[in-house]
């Protein structure tokens, strides 16, 4: 086998193993149906209350979490990266922590080096009004404040062709 062959099969078989890791799935962006989001007014773990309204005219996305979740622990870091390439843009990003303390919220954040907003759901009773089916579960509001979509399970939320789909529902003007 000649070098050039080798380094093809190589390649090939790299690609076959990065692809997947790399793409996300658009088929769990599901339509939502539900009809109008519940009421969500929580505190973050500066102790700052943030609800809704806060966000109208802008594309919201509301995550719900937590640290024992390893498929919420896996898409943090994506969300970071959507949200700072969004910075300058109409859009939020939010988590809701399911039922857990901010004395361990807080150390978790920074063991994993990520930095975005936190909600803390103490009693978990905002969660339970959104989140019908498992953990992370993902909603992505419009600027009128209309659910649009759902995603349920892991995401890559910096994939491009994630983001391509985020751009595309961000208030124009």
């Amino acid at each position: 086998m000649t070098l050039m062959r080798t380094v093809h099969i190589l390649a090939a078989a790299l690609l076959a193993f990065v692809t997947p890791l790399s793409a996300a799935d658009l088929s769990k962006i599901k339509p939502w149906s539900g009809g109008k989001p519940p009421a969500l007014i929580l505190r973050d773990l500066d102790d700052k209350q943030h609800q809704l309204a806060d966000y109208r005219g802008k594309l919201l996305i509301v995550n719900f979490w937590a640290t024992w979740c390893g498929p919420c622990v896996e898409e943090m870091p994506s969300f970071e990266r959507l949200a700072k390439r969004l910075s300058g843009e109409p859009f939020a990003l939010l988590t809701v922590n399911f039922g857990e303390k901010p004395k361990r919220i807080k150390p978790f954040l920074e063991k994993i080096g990520v930095d975005v907003p936190v909600l803390v759901d103490p009693d978990m009773s905002v969660s339970r009004a959104w989140v019908k089916k498992g953990l992370p579960t993902t909603f992505i509001i419009d600027a009128d404040q209309t659910i649009r979509y759902q995603v349920l399970g892991e995401l890559a939320w910096d994939a491009p062709e994630v983001e391509a789909k985020i751009r595309e529902l961000l208030p124009k003007g």
